[in-house]
């Protein structure tokens, strides 16, 4: 009896040992040092940090060479506009672009430049610079408004990335070039551009400028097939690589110019579109699409016809997801404003375009490889909706318990409701992808200007710390409400200080926010948005389906923590006259009154303690604002939209935002987002989430909240319920850290130890081990939710 319990025994292990040994395989797959090859030869050509340019030579030679032909044309063509420089550059990319291919990697896409900061570098940055001559010439912007816009910037009071308009944070038409391929749309460019009324000179120009863009990356795209050749030519490849040059030089000559047809073009063209299309208009585009609902039908079509095996798409995707891993060295310290900022986000999960849930074997596979190789990037933005399965929540949780916090998670109930009653169609509103850090948009439909902050909490500061000639410099009208008499009085005159702030703010931009269409035009990425081919006019200039303009209130929990300590401590307690405490403020909380005022300021109701003082607060300003700027509109004729976000502007605009009545001292760190303040929040996440649940929604076109959980009480199971109750509550966006302050320490002092730990820092994630001092320590000390 015992031999045969034996014998069961190791029988039973045996077929353990099997099935673990096939786990442990499909897991192998999956790890760092599989890549290792790969890694180190894009490091090798890939900028150290992301801004900066390739390291191969030619790229050099190329972007020198396309700037000497823009030099010769604009000096032979003393007339010429934006258009006539588009297309100059656009036949000098046909000659002298440099295609890029890999031996370790099977995509071609590769154009040398990050195409999420294309702006930054050439062709882009000569187009740009030859035609901003036309802002003097043309009398477009006096300088007077460029002094200003800048003096605010450096200020801490607004911030738009680009001159007037955001010209960053593009949307890809992923969904168009799915469908159709550049080839479908310039034969719909083509039929319009025939059938183009003579009297329209400049959409007649608009369309011949998107066709020879579109030429141009078709020209582009057979460079890629050409040079997978000559590779194979010169021989020496291993059997591995030359399959990837073989099917490169076979793909390359077909397709995005046609839509793909396998998994492996799929893949090819969500990074075709951002680097190539970046490449040829200049244009920044932030995502690479989802590929999990995008492409699930070509990933099941070769897997039933055996033209791909599961372990063969498994590779697929970790090198295509080493790709943006490796665009910058990811061990470099960060510490300044844009250190390691790639912008090179990709969407899962959700819903499909009717409605059903994404959760299928893509989904797993990406987020598996995606802790396996060691990613940071590229920024997983996971959709979760109340329909979300509970095995995909249980994922994201499992990741973040194991400290790859890597994501930001966007709320289908919201996001897919609040397109649909703008009007969109729902296969339209349930096919919206992450973009840049946070915001979700709907790809092939909108072009967003969404990077524009102001800081309320800078205003208030400037009413409280007065400075007459700092307020004449900025262009900014301040009542003083030392002589209040009621705590109304006090919010009122802090309300029309920033009103008026922001009023003058969205003026500015609504006069010379059109004037990009003059210096700067996209025709080809127009062309590829709705819209675009039937307008005959640029994004820049109004052509396309969508183009809202996203004004965010910044640090407006600091704002409303700041005004419920004045009416606590001035007007309800009465420990002390308004004067007294503004004063205290101004003294950056000094001497032994000033520490106990503090302490009875950070004792004061605050933003995200549930109570009806700050959350009532909260409430009527935001509904407030969005009341008092429902009239105005922006350059292209839509309303100015709000959002609630920042990137790491909590930290670097806090440096140069004086004590506040909140408890802040002169210097400290701001609120991020939604998030209750650091220095105020005491409570757990119950309270904190049914704070946000209370806030009007509705009111808001984007928001985020950074919480941090405390990873010593969390599990999967709880975590993907905070996950559902977030859903729940109805905001927009949480960008979700799972950490202990002690193990952090510990980092600190043995970072060897803790490669592992990735964090979300803001906008970004980040290896803990790579955080400068004073970013570890910001991280170390954010309140962790029970």
């Amino acid at each position: 009896m015992l031999m045969k319990r034996i014998a069961v025994f190791c029988l039973m292990a045996l077929f353990f040992c099997e099935c673990m040994g096939a786990a442990e395989s499909d897991l192998n797959l999956f790890k760092a040092q599989n890549y290792a090859k790969l890694r180190k030869k894009l490091r090798a050509f890939y900028p150290d940090e992301c801004h900066d340019r390739c390291k191969d030579p030619s790229y050099m030679i190329s972007e020198k060479a396309i700037n000497a032909d823009l030099d010769e044309y604009a000096a032979s063509h003393p007339g010429y506009d934006a258009l006539d420089l588009r297309q100059a550059c656009y036949r000098s990319m046909q000659k002298h672009f440099v295609p890029y291919l890999f031996a370790e990697s099977p995509f071609y896409f590769e154009a040398g430049v990050n195409g999420g900061w294309i702006m930054h570098r050439a062709p882009a940055r000569g187009v740009n610079r030859l035609c901003r001559r036309f802002y003097n010439e043309q009398s477009l912007v006096p300088d007077e408004e460029f002094r200003i816009l800048g003096a605010r910037a450096k200020a801490a009071l607004s911030l738009c990335c680009g001159p007037f308009s955001d010209d960053m944070h593009h949307v890809p038409p992923i969904r168009t070039i799915l469908k159709k391929g550049f080839g479908g749309v310039r034969a719909e460019v083509a039929d319009a551009l025939a059938k183009c009324p003579k009297s329209d000179s400049h959409g007649r120009k608009q369309l011949e400028t998107a066709l020879l863009g579109l030429d141009t990356i078709r020209v582009i795209q057979l460079k890629f097939a050409n040079r997978a050749e000559e590779i194979l030519a010169s021989g020496g490849l291993d059997e591995p690589s030359r399959r990837r040059m073989e099917r490169i030089a076979a793909c390359a000559k077909r397709c995005p110019w046609e839509p793909p047809k396998t998994f492996f073009e799929g893949l090819n063209t969500l990074w075709f579109i951002r680097e190539i299309l970046g490449y040829v208009d200049g244009v920044c585009i932030f995502s690479l699409g989802r590929p999990d609902a995008m492409l699930y039908d070509l990933y099941k079509a070769d897997i039933s016809s055996g033209r791909m095996t599961v372990q063969d798409a498994r590779d697929l995707v970790a090198r295509w997801l080493i790709h943006a891993d490796a665009h910058m060295d990811t061990n470099l310290t960060i510490d300044s404003y844009s250190d390691q900022e790639a912008e090179i986000p990709m969407s899962l999960g959700g819903c499909d375009k009717d409605g059903n849930p994404v959760w299928n074997e893509l989904t797993e596979m990406f987020l598996d490889a995606h802790l396996g190789c060691g990613c940071v990037y590229p920024k997983l933005h996971c959709r979760v909706g109340s329909n979300s399965p509970e095995p995909y929540l249980r994922k994201i949780s499992e990741l973040l318990i194991k400290r790859h916090a890597v994501f930001t998670l966007l709320n289908d109930d919201r996001y897919v409701k609040q397109y649909m009653e703008e009007g969109f169609s729902p296969e339209d509103a349930r096919s919206y992808i992450g973009v840049g850090c946070w915001n979700g948009y709907i790809d092939s439909v909108m072009d967003v200007e969404g990077a524009n902050y102001t800081s309320l909490i800078r205003i208030l500061e400037l009413t409280i710390h007065k400075n007459p000639e700092l307020e004449k410099e900025l262009r900014i009208t301040l009542e003083s409400f030392d002589e209040a008499e009621t705590f109304e009085e006090v919010e009122s005159i802090a309300y029309r200080n920033f009103i008026r702030f922001f009023r003058d703010v969205l003026a500015t931009y609504t006069r010379y926010g059109g004037v990009n269409a003059k210096v700067f035009p996209h025709p080809v990425y127009s062309v590829c948005l709705r819209g675009g081919i039937e307008s005959r006019r640029d994004t820049t200039e109004g052509g396309v389906a969508s183009r809202p303009r996203i004004m965010t209130l910044g640090f407006i929990g600091n704002a409303v923590d700041s005004l419920c300590a004045i009416r606590q401590l001035c007007f309800v307690d009465k420990i002390c006259s308004l004067q007294e405490f503004l004063n205290v403020v101004r003294s950056n909380w000094a001497g032994k009154r000033g520490q106990e005022l503090r302490m009875r300021a950070l004792a004061a109701p605050y933003w995200g303690d549930g109570g009806k003082v700050s959350t009532g607060m909260m409430s009527r300003w935001m509904k407030r604002i969005r009341d008092d700027i429902e009239g105005f509109r922006n350059d292209q004729g839509g309303q100015y939209r709000l959002a609630v976000y920042a990137y790491r502007e909590f930290m670097y605009w806090g440096q140069k935002t004086k004590s506040t009545p909140d408890g802040r001292f002169s210097g400290d760190r701001l609120a991020q987002g939604f998030s209750p303040s650091e220095y105020r929040c005491k409570e757990g996440v119950t309270t904190v989430m049914n704070s946000i649940g209370m806030l009007p929604h509705e009111a808001l076109y984007a928001s985020n909240a950074n919480l941090t959980f405390d990873r010593s009480v969390m599990n999967e199971a709880i975590m993907s319920a905070i996950i559902r109750v977030f859903v729940k509550k109805g905001s927009h966006m949480m960008q979700p850290n799972c950490n202990s302050v002690e193990e952090l320490l510990d980092a600190q002092k043995h970072p060897e130890r803790h490669q592992d730990i990735i964090v979300r820092v803001c906008g970004f994630s980040a290896r803990f081990v790579s955080l400068s001092k004073r970013w570890q320590d910001e991280v170390i000390k954010r309140h962790r939710l029970r």
